[in-house]
C-alpha cells in the first residue's frame, strides 16, 4: 500500500508540473511559475525513482520476515510433535524435521538490510545451522532404527531421554528458536519515523501481529531449557 501511494504521490506531481508548464507555455508573463514547475518536477523525479525503490526494499524485508515469524511457529511445532516423546522411541520410528525454506530464502535474496538486520542474519546462521545439525543427526537415528530388528536397552534409554537433556540438541535450538523470535519481533517493527501513518497505508510494512510468535518451549509437554552448544556426537550420548 505504501508503494502505490508513494506511485499515486509521483503521478500526482508530475500532471500537476506539467499542468503549470502548460499555463506558463499560454502566459509567458507570468514568471512566478517557474518555480512551482520545477519544484513539482523534482518531488516526482524523488518519488519516482529512490522513494519507489526504498518502498520496495521495505516490502520484500516485511514480507521475508513474516514468512519466517510464520516457519518459526511452524518449527515450535515440529519441536513438540508426539514423535519425539519417551514412550514413542523404537524400532522403525520416522521424524519430522525443522523447516528451513524460509530462512534460505530471506538469506540468498537479499532482503534483508545489510546494516539495519545484522543481528537478525547473525542469529538466522546460527540457527540454520543448528536446526541443519539436528536434522542430520534426526536422519542417523532414523536409519540405525530401520536397520535393526532389536534395540539395545542402552541404545533405547539415551533416545528416550533425548529430549529432557539440557545439554542436548533440542535444548540448543529451542534456546536458538527463541532468541530469533525476539529479533524477529523486534524486527518486524516499522520504523519510528513511519510509525505516525496509519496502519492501512503502511501494508506490508506494518508489524505483522497476526502472525502468531513460536509458543515458550516451557509450555511444551515434555521440558527442555537453556543449554549451552552441544558437543559434537551422536544424537543421543
Amino acid at each position: 500500500m505504501l508503494r502505490v501511494a508513494i506511485r499515486l504521490v509521483t503521478l500526482s506531481t508530475l500532471v500537476a508540473a506539467l499542468a503549470v508548464s502548460v499555463w506558463w507555455w499560454t502566459d509567458p508573463g507570468r514568471d512566478w511559475l517557474q518555480a512551482p514547475s520545477t519544484a513539482l518536477a523534482l518531488v516526482a523525479a524523488v518519488t519516482g525513482i529512490p522513494a519507489d525503490r526504498w518502498a520496495g526494499q521495505a516490502q520484500a524485508r516485511a514480507r521475508s520476515i513474516a514468512a519466517l515469524r510464520r516457519e518459526l511457529a511452524q518449527n515450535q511445532q515440529v519441536l513438540l510433535d508426539p514423535r519425539f516423546r519417551p514412550e514413542n522411541q523404537g524400532v522403525g520410528q520416522v521424524y519430522p524435521r525443522l523447516m528451513l525454506g524460509a530462512v534460505d530464502t530471506a538469506l540468498v535474496s537479499g532482503a534483508l538490510n545489510a546494516s539495519r538486520d545484522r543481528e537478525l542474519v547473525r542469529r538466522l546462521l546460527d540457527w540454520r545451522n543448528a536446526a541443519e545439525d539436528l536434522n542430520r543427526r534426526l536422519e542417523i537415528t532414523e536409519l540405525r532404527l530401520c536397520i535393526v530388528d532389536v534395540l539395545e536397552r542402552e541404545e533405547l534409554v539415551p533416545l528416550r531421554e533425548m529430549l529432557g537433556r539440557p545439554d542436548g540438541y533440542f535444548a540448543y535450538a529451542a534456546r536458538l528458536m527463541q532468541e530469533l523470535a525476539g529479533e524477529l519481533e523486534d524486527a518486524g517493527q516499522a520504523p519510528a519515523w513511519l510509525r505516525w501513518l496509519p496502519a492501512p497505508l503502511l501494508g506490508d510494512a506494518a508489524p505483522h501481529r497476526n502472525a502468531e510468535p513460536p509458543r515458550p518451549i516451557d509450555e511444551a509437554p515434555h521440558q527442555v531449557g537453556e543449554a549451552p552448544r552441544p558437543a559434537s556426537g551422536a544424537l543421543s550420548p
